[in-house]
């Protein structure tokens, strides 16, 4: 069987034009986009650059494309299987005579994002721009892009990956536990002010001119990414790890927790348990729990220190009538327990 090699094989440098057909999408005024089932592909970097699906519109210029790799003028590469209709700032790759497949489809993807880069607002990739830049392909032994061994390649990988993991999986279940618990509508259930569940603690300013670039991750008030907005090598007061990271300002309410050791912003408030030590369990327990109040903060009502701290939040209870941490804790570990069972049965299905 032939290993499957990126060093062993040799390379080269093809102009983006000479490899595909390129199209691009249309501007439709926002009141003709009428809900319905065709996505529609934007300038963004989320959410494979979907931001709503709409019904077909007969605009003039109005496009759609299928089974191609969009590419948006700020150097967002998605793949999109499906038939999808594009903004004017999101151009279409299509290779002629060749069907793309989810892997090379993807190994595509991954080469043409390392030959667009340093894309921005001020620097954006023009419809004339972008048929000029090269991208580095392995070739066959006629000097062509070796399709068949980038798709091969791909699927190799997963297969590796895919294995890989299935030992992980296998591994935590071991130590998982899968226990009969009193369900969570059957639990008594009481109000606690979050200052007398939490000791909240403030993070602390750190600009982008101050900042240095590093291993440590910087939290911002962002609902993505578990709040990771930025790598840095500085260090201050805000330095801790264990932790929920609670969102004032920004995507105010949202929420992560934190086993590691990163900086935090002055927007994002520090959660430590005051009446136990907390772990990745019942830490995410308490962040679903404080996700509750989200909606009661969004129309210009600050999630402010002070109401932070007097704002109420419903815990299962023990007899007591305290919080029933150690309720909280088995849940979340059965819950892992059975997601672990999901995904090994849904790579079993893969194979």
């Amino acid at each position: 069987m032939e290993k499957l090699s990126l060093k062993n094989r040799e390379w080269k440098e093809f102009t983006i034009r000479h490899l595909f057909v390129i199209s691009t999408g249309s501007q439709v005024p926002q009141k003709n986009l009428i809900t319905g089932t065709i996505p529609r592909i934007t300038a963004s970097d989320k959410n494979n650059g979907l931001t709503g699906c709409y019904k077909t519109c007969c605009c003039k210029n109005y496009k759609e494309f299928g089974n191609f790799i969009s590419v948006s003028f700020l150097g967002s590469v998605f793949y999109h299987p499906y038939k999808a209709s594009l903004d004017m700032k999101i151009h279409s790759l299509q290779i002629p005579d060749i069907s793309l497949n989810y892997y090379l489809a993807k190994f595509l993807v991954t080469t043409l994002k390392k030959s667009l880069v340093n894309l921005s607002y001020g620097n954006q990739l023009s419809s004339s721009d972008l048929p000029q830049k090269k991208i580095l392909l392995p070739t066959t032994e006629f000097e062509r892009p070796d399709y068949a061994f980038m798709e091969k390649y791909m699927r190799d990988l997963e297969q590796k990956k895919i294995a890989k993991y299935k030992s992980f999986i296998a591994n935590r279940i071991k130590n998982s536990k899968s226990l009969t618990l009193e369900k969570l509508r059957d639990k008594e259930w009481k109000e606690f002010f979050i200052e007398k569940i939490f000791h909240i603690n403030s993070g602390k300013r750190l600009t982008k001119t101050m900042m240095k670039k590093g291993k440590t991750p910087f939290i911002g008030a962002s609902d993505s990414n578990n709040g990771i907005t930025e790598w840095t090598s500085n260090t201050n007061i805000s330095l801790d790890s264990n932790i929920l990271g609670v969102n004032y300002n920004g995507s105010v309410v949202e929420n992560f927790y934190h086993p590691y050791k990163a900086l935090f912003s002055d927007d994002v408030k520090r959660f430590t348990l005051r009446e136990r030590n907390g772990n990745k369990y019942l830490y995410l327990f308490f962040k679903n729990i404080i996700l509750k109040q989200k909606n009661k903060y969004e129309y210009g009502y600050k999630f402010n220190e002070k109401r932070m701290k007097r704002q109420k939040i419903l815990l299962p209870i023990n007899a007591q009538n305290e919080p029933d941490y150690e309720y909280m804790e088995q849940y979340m570990r059965v819950k892992e327990h059975e997601k672990l069972l999901q995904y090994l049965e849904y790579i079993e299905k893969k194979k």
